[in-house]
């Protein structure tokens, strides 16, 4: 609440934001009492207990434990697969490459086709961009 609110934060007597827990501060909506107590507001505070407002009102608690969900895997459950992919998404991917690795043609020719592939070769022009000896 001390970033969503600062100012609605610091009128709240400070024993209180130490014991108060949010179950305690939402059942009956003690938490306004809770600010009336610690004096007033100004105007910022008012627009920042106006939209905390607003933000607590769609908030409903349950007896129940919370659990994780991980929206990133269809089960709902973390893997690192999971999370491996979704760091990589919108990247750019080279699809055939198992086929380039699988394929009969010796190290040396699968290597320079796969640096040709992300665009590493030292050719000419980037030798020559880097002003180092080449073929002309």
């Amino acid at each position: 609440m001390e970033k969503l609110a600062p100012e609605v934060f610091a009128v709240i007597l400070p024993r209180i934001r130490q014991t108060r827990t949010v179950a305690e501060a939402l059942h009956g909506e003690v938490w306004i009492q809770d600010i009336q107590r610690g004096g007033g507001l100004s105007w910022q505070g008012i627009t920042e207990f106006l939209q905390l407002w607003d933000c607590l009102m769609e908030i409903t608690l349950s007896e129940q434990e919370d659990h994780h969900i991980w929206r990133l895997n269809g089960s709902g459950t973390y893997s690192s697969k999971s999370a491996y992919k979704a760091f990589f998404n919108g990247s750019i991917t080279f699809e055939p490459w198992c086929r380039l690795w699988k394929s009969w043609a010796p190290p040396k020719c699968k290597f320079f086709l796969w640096l040709a592939i992300r665009n590493r070769c030292w050719t000419a022009d980037k030798l020559a961009k880097r002003r180092l000896n080449h073929p002309k």
